[in-house]
């Protein structure tokens, strides 16, 4: 999360960038800020460093040395707005482990 402005940032990876399409601009009217790319070699490229969750749409897997974000697999059948829901989900668990740690530290 943008420690700055509070936004969670989300890599959106799909082969097909119109199939994509309508997943970013959800994510983008639920707040989120989000970079959209074709494939792993392309995200590397993006100049979102260290995203809070990377989804995936139509691919089988993605994983690279010390990622950090938490991966989700895009179903056929998931509409956008159960995709804005479940990143929901992730991002606040993932605040609320931050915080856990942060307070027995």
């Amino acid at each position: 999360m943008n420690p700055l402005n509070g936004v969670a940032s989300v890599l959106l990876i799909a082969d097909d960038r119109d199939s994509g399409a309508p997943y970013r601009e959800a994510l983008a009217a639920g707040g989120y800020q989000v970079t959209q790319a074709e494939s792993f070699i392309e995200a590397l490229d993006s100049p979102m460093a260290d995203p809070d969750v990377i989804v995936l749409c139509d691919l089988a897997m993605f994983a690279y040395p010390a990622q950090k974000a938490q991966v989700l697999r895009v179903p056929a059948e998931m509409t956008p707005a159960a995709l804005i829901v479940e990143v929901h989900r992730r991002v606040a668990l993932r605040a609320a482990l931050h915080a856990t740690i942060a307070q027995a530290a």
